[in-house]
């Protein structure tokens, strides 16, 4: 099958973008929000971002709507928001009476499992799959399209085709927590936490030791802050929690503290970081308070690459025997997912001499002094 017809049910910064990248490259789009103003704002900025590039007379192509029997007609519906388990049953329930014969529907599938959201909303196993688009969507070409088992290959396959028309790299995964991209963040971010927690350097000295070494444009408190502390801790205990609370995904008491204390990262101003204007202009003072030997023990870049790292590929290599992943994809969603020059493996490979764990003296147990 081939899509043409584009329904998008979302208008918030994923939906929206989306929607322009597909009004670029010839597709018809119909963009559906429950709120008129939402919707409004949305098509408001595809408009101006159009306009700047003098492409306006794609404004033709789109259609706002919010009634869902305006998707009649549609090849595949991509759900872009992020709602309760209630609130999508509720969505789909209604979707599900304006549903073409043969129209894909693409579900929203970043850290829960896609078997888990099928079963509760009741969608056609063998047509529904997931899509996590990695933000930002405008100018990250990674997709990440998830399957089930029940899931019939000619969709899977047509929705990957449609990703490769528009620009996107697709990564077919096979349905787990986390799926690559927000499993391996685990680890990343959680490397980073424990290094802090341990006294062994501050933020920024963790964020550029680690961007030093590995050649990454982003550390791993930066990553955080950008996608919001708050959402990233919360993927943190859903995936701990599915996959049946391993000690190495325990997530961060550290990241909880400033979650509950409303410091989410760049949009609420202050996180690890504080932030004016988007940029970096200081370290959240508080941490000392939170942190016990904040940043007492120096280690040397190499060392604060290693602890990040190690972990990462470690997660990789079992999820690879989980999903039986090839080590090609997790390589590229890695590397498209994080911008890092080189994926785990890679990694393992080039720099495997700086991963080998040193003997730890009682010494450098910063408790006993």
């Amino acid at each position: 099958m081939e899509i043409q017809a584009i329904g998008i049910m979302g208008a918030n910064s994923t939906g929206a973008g989306a929607a322009e990248i597909f009004l670029k490259h010839g597709f018809q789009v119909r963009l559906y929000d429950d709120f008129k103003d939402s919707l409004s704002v949305a098509l408001a900025k595809i408009a101006w971002s159009l306009k700047k590039e003098g492409k306006s007379d794609l404004m033709a192509n789109i259609e706002g709507i919010q009634d869902m029997a305006k998707f009649k007609g549609a090849d595949i519906i991509i759900e872009t928001t992020m709602k309760s388990p209630e609130e999508r049953k509720a969505h789909f329930a209604k979707l599900k009476n304006h549903l073409e014969e043969g129209c894909v529907i693409a579900a929203r599938c970043a850290v829960q499992p896609l078997s888990d959201i099928v079963a509760y909303t009741e969608l056609p196993k063998e047509r529904t799959l997931g899509f996590h688009f990695i933000k930002p969507v405008r100018s990250n070409p990674l997709v990440e399209i998830v399957r089930t088992d029940q899931g019939k290959d000619e969709y899977l396959e047509a929705a990957a085709a449609l990703m490769r028309k528009i620009g996107k790299t697709p990564i077919i995964v096979k349905d787990n927590p986390g799926q690559i991209v927000e499993r391996l963040t685990r680890p990343f971010i959680l490397g980073a936490f424990r290094l802090l927690e341990a006294g062994k350097g501050s933020p920024h000295e963790i964020d550029a030791a680690f961007k030093e070494v590995s050649g990454a444009s982003v550390g791993p408190f930066e990553a955080a802050d950008l996608s919001g502390l708050d959402a990233d801790y919360h993927a943190s205990e859903a995936i701990y929690s599915a996959l049946g609370k391993p000690e190495r995904l325990l997530p961060s008491a550290t990241q909880l503290r400033l979650v509950q204390y409303g410091q989410l990262g760049r949009r609420s101003t202050i996180g690890l970081y504080i932030y004016e204007e988007g940029r970096i202009v200081g370290e959240n003072p508080i941490l000392p308070n939170l942190v016990k030997y904040l940043g007492l023990k120096k280690i040397s870049k190499e060392e604060v690459f290693a602890e990040i790292m190690r972990p990462v590929i470690e997660e990789a290599k079992l999820l690879a025997s989980e999903i039986m992943a090839s080590e090609y994809d997790i390589e590229t969603a890695v590397k498209l997912a994080f911008g890092w020059p080189k994926g785990p493996f890679a990694y393992g490979r080039d720099l495997g001499h700086l991963l080998e764990k040193k003997k730890i003296s009682e010494f450098e147990n910063l408790e006993n002094f």
